[in-house]
C-alpha cells in the first residue's frame, strides 16, 4: 500500500506542470478543429465522401510518417520538436482563418489543412510521449503518475472540452474556433519553449550518421526483439481491433438497440470520456497497489466484459455505465503500457520504438471497423459486441503468462542500468 513517503516522491515539479499545461491546451485545440473542420466542410459541400476525405486526411499522416517522426524525435531535442510542431500548426490555422475571413475556403484547402494538422499532431504526440522521462526522470512511480495525468489532459481536451467548444464557437462565427485553435497551439509552444529538461544534448560525431531507413529498422528490430515490448504491442493491437469494432457500431447500437435520440450517442461518448479521465488519474495509484500486470490483464478482461454486456443488455443507463468502465480501463491500460515502454527502452531509441509500437497498434483499427460492420450486417449489431467482448477476454487469458506482474517486474529489472 502506498505510504506518505511514496506520495511525496511522486511530486512532479513545475517542469512537468508546464508540459501538462501545454498538453491540455494543445489537446483542446485538437478537439476544437476535430469538430469544426467537418462543420466547415459541410458548408462547402453536403457530400458524405467529401466529409470522409477531410477525416481521412487527418489520419493518413499516422500511417505515412509515424516511423519517420520517431527518427526525428530521437535525433533532435524533443522539446524543440514539440515547439516546432505547435508553431507549424499555428501557422496552418492562421492561413485557414484568413481564408475563412476572405471566403476562399474550399474542399481542397480543408483537406490540405487537415493533413498538415495531422502531421503536426504525429510529431507532437510522439515527441511528448518520448520526452516525459526527460521532464520527470525514469522513476516508475513518477512515470506512471505523469503518464496518467497526461492521458487525462488529452481526454479532457480532445473529448470533453475541445469538441463542444469548437462546435459552439463555430455556431457563433465559423472563424472563431480556428482563431482560438491557433492561439491554443501558440500557448502550448510557448509553455514548452520556456521549460528546461534533464535531457542530454545529442552528441555529435565525425562518423557518418546512418540513414533514416537504418534508424527505422533499428527501432522496429528493438521492438520485435524484446519479448515484453512485442507482447505489449500485440495485445494493444488486438485490443484496438475490439475497441474500434465497438465504437464503429456505437451509433447503430444507440439508435436500434438502446432507442436513444441523436444526442444520446453523444452522451455515450461523454460517459466514455468521463471514465477515461478517471482511469488516467487513478492508474498510477492502482498499478502501485495491484501491479502493472494486474492492471493490464484485469483491465483487458474488464473491457471485454463491459463490451459483452453492451451486446446483451438494452438499458441506456447500463450502456452508459459500461462505456464509462470501458473508458476508465482502456485508459489505465494505456498509462501502464506507456510507463513500461519508457522504463524498458533506452532513451536514444525511445522515439523510434514508440512510433513503431503506435503503428502496430493502429493497424488493428481498420480490421476492427471492418469486422464490426460485417458481423452487424450479416447477423445483428449486438452480435458484433458479443464477439468483441469474448475475444478480449480470451486475449487477456492468452497473454497472461507474458504480461503478469512477475514477468513485467523481471522485464523492467533487466532494463535498469547496473
Amino acid at each position: 500500500m502506498p505510504t506518505k513517503a511514496d506520495d511525496a516522491e511522486v511530486r512532479l515539479g513545475s517542469r512537468f506542470h508546464r508540459l501538462f499545461g501545454a498538453t491540455l491546451v494543445s489537446s483542446i485545440g485538437t478537439g476544437m478543429h476535430a469538430a469544426a473542420l467537418p462543420l466547415l466542410a459541410l458548408q462547402s459541400t453536403s457530400s458524405p465522401m467529401a466529409l470522409s476525405f477531410v477525416v481521412m486526411a487527418a489520419e493518413i499522416p499516422w500511417v505515412m510518417l509515424s516511423l519517420h517522426a520517431g527518427v526525428v524525435v530521437d535525433r533532435l531535442d524533443r522539446r524543440q520538436v514539440m515547439v516546432c510542431a505547435d508553431l507549424a500548426r499555428f501557422a496552418v490555422l492562421v492561413v485557414l482563418a484568413v481564408l475563412i475571413l476572405t471566403r476562399r475556403t474550399n474542399l481542397v484547402w480543408l483537406v490540405v489543412a487537415a493533413f498538415l494538422l495531422g502531421i503536426g499532431q504525429v510529431f507532437f504526440d510522439i515527441a511528448a510521449q518520448s520526452a516525459i522521462p526527460d521532464f520527470v526522470s525514469r522513476d516508475p512511480r513518477k512515470l506512471a503518475t505523469a503518464n496518467g495525468r497526461i492521458v487525462a489532459a488529452e481526454s479532457n481536451g480532445e473529448d470533453f472540452v475541445g469538441p463542444p467548444l469548437g462546435s459552439a464557437l463555430f455556431g457563433v462565427w465559423n472563424f472563431l474556433p480556428f482563431a482560438g485553435n491557433a492561439l491554443s497551439f501558440a500557448a502550448s509552444g510557448l509553455l514548452i519553449f520556456s521549460t528546461r529538461t534533464d535531457a542530454k544534448l545529442k552528441e555529435t560525431s565525425d562518423a557518418p550518421r546512418q540513414s533514416v531507413r537504418s534508424d527505422i529498422v533499428e527501432g522496429v528490430r528493438w521492438l520485435f526483439g524484446n519479448r515484453t515490448l512485442r507482447a505489449l504491442a500485440a495485445v494493444s493491437c488486438l485490443g484496438n481491433v475490439a475497441a474500434t469494432a465497438q465504437f464503429a457500431m456505437l451509433a447503430l447500437l444507440a439508435k436500434e438497440v438502446l432507442d436513444l435520440p441523436d444526442f444520446g450517442f453523444g452522451l455515450l461518448l461523454t460517459a466514455t470520456a468521463a471514465g477515461a479521465t478517471a482511469g488516467g488519474l487513478a492508474a498510477a495509484a492502482v498499478s502501485r497497489r495491484f501491479g502493472s500486470g494486474t492492471v493490464m490483464l484485469v483491465g483487458k478482461a474488464g473491457v471485454g466484459a463491459a463490451i459483452l454486456v453492451l451486446g446483451l443488455v438494452a438499458d441506456p443507463w447500463v450502456a452508459a455505465a459500461m462505456m464509462m468502465v470501458t473508458g476508465a480501463l482502456m485508459t489505465a491500460e494505456k498509462v501502464v503500457v506507456s510507463t513500461l515502454r519508457q522504463q524498458i527502452v533506452p532513451d536514444e531509441l525511445l522515439g523510434r520504438v514508440l512510433s513503431s509500437s503506435r503503428l502496430v497498434v493502429m493497424a488493428g483499427g481498420p480490421v476492427g471497423a471492418a469486422l464490426g460492420g460485417i458481423l452487424a450486417s450479416v447477423f445483428a449489431v449486438r452480435v458484433s459486441y458479443v464477439v468483441a467482448g469474448v475475444f478480449l477476454i480470451l486475449v487477456a487469458l492468452v497473454f497472461s503468462p507474458v504480461l503478469n506482474n512477475r514477468a513485467l517486474a523481471s522485464a523492467t529489472d533487466e532494463s535498469r542500468p547496473s
